[in-house]
């Protein structure tokens, strides 16, 4: 086997096993942890000096993200100002594999002197940072998949996946449901799969294409050109749907020979056609136009008294980045 391949191998090899003894020897520490996040009233405040801050700086993210209020506060910045930001009602969460740093140590002296409490996520339970901790949630380290043991690998792994966990469980705990996770990923696909209305997508106002049942085939033509949809609606004087006609419908009368010219709108339209309600995700809707037999590329959109409200175009919906 290749001896590069062998030693990335061995590296992946060496996380994984760190990782498994630390599953094995989970602090029952963390659940007070948590319990303690649960009843606060303020932020959640990580803290790190280099990896160890890259780490805090992605579970906050994720902590943010996922429903509990959370930043991320450099200690060297801390210390020079930025310590305003922690109140008393705020807990602490700091990280750092020897617990030893003088930055880490010296910002948690302070929070302490500002009443807020403490997490430390560390592997030395006798260091400093764990002394002055609320509670000390330890991260017993193997061996880093550095060579020499040093650059921090295992232990960075380590507090990332204690990191996401703790961050799950509060997640669940807290009943952050996929439509919460919508409103804080409004960009993301997931968040618009979530909270894109159909009535957000559809055509309406003066987009929209309809004509009256008496129309003749020049205006239907011409309100399917002007509109840019390839279909219209066919609506009564109180704009409720009565049908629909799509350039197809016109194709199949010219193929048939019906094409006249005093061809009226009520005799090409499709009765009772496909229409979706405006209350819908524009995500289900999106589904359903694919998902046929034969995939539906535009149809009219209707309100609860059955009134034209829009029209949902299969390639407006893509647009949008739903897929």
């Amino acid at each position: 086997m290749d001896e590069i391949f062998k030693k990335i191998q061995k590296a992946i090899h060496i996380e994984i096993e760190a990782l498994e003894h630390f599953h094995r020897n989970l602090s029952p520490e963390v659940s007070r942890a948590i319990e303690m996040i649960l009843q606060s009233s303020g932020k959640l405040i990580l803290t790190g000096v280099g990896k160890s801050g890259d780490i805090a700086k992605k579970i906050s993210s994720t902590l943010s993200s996922t429903g509990t209020s959370s930043v991320f506060l450099h200690p060297t910045d801390a210390v020079h100002g930025d310590a305003g930001v922690i109140q008393a009602n705020d807990i602490v969460m700091a990280i750092g594999k020897s617990g030893e740093s003088d930055e880490l140590v010296f910002l948690i002296q302070t929070v302490k002197k500002i009443g807020a409490k403490v997490i430390s996520i560390t592997a030395n339970p006798e260091s400093r940072l764990a002394h002055q901790s609320d509670i000390t949630l330890v991260t017993p380290v193997l061996m880093e998949a550095c060579p020499y043991d040093l650059a921090p690998t295992s232990s960075t792994t380590i507090a990332l996946v204690l990191g996401d966990a703790m961050a799950m469980t509060l997640m669940e705990l807290k009943n952050f449901k996929e439509d919460n996770f919508a409103l804080y990923h409004p960009s993301g696909r997931l968040g618009k799969r979530l909270s894109l209305q159909l009535s957000d997508v559809m055509r309406k106002a003066e987009k929209l294409a309809y004509v009256y049942p008496d129309a003749e085939l020049e205006d239907i033509i011409n309100e399917i050109s002007q509109k840019f949809m390839g279909a219209t609606a066919v609506v009564d004087e109180h704009m409720k749907l009565l049908g629909f006609i799509t350039d197809f419908d016109i194709r199949k009368c010219i193929q048939k020979g019906n094409l006249k010219a005093d061809l009226k709108a009520r005799e090409i339209m499709t009765l009772n056609p496909i229409s979706f309600p405006i209350e819908g995700k524009a995500y289900d809707v999106l589904l359903e136009m694919e998902g046929r037999e034969r995939p539906i590329s535009v149809a009219p959109v209707i309100d609860s008294e059955g009134k034209l409200a829009g029209i949902v175009l299969l390639h407006d919906l893509l647009q949008y980045g739903l897929k």
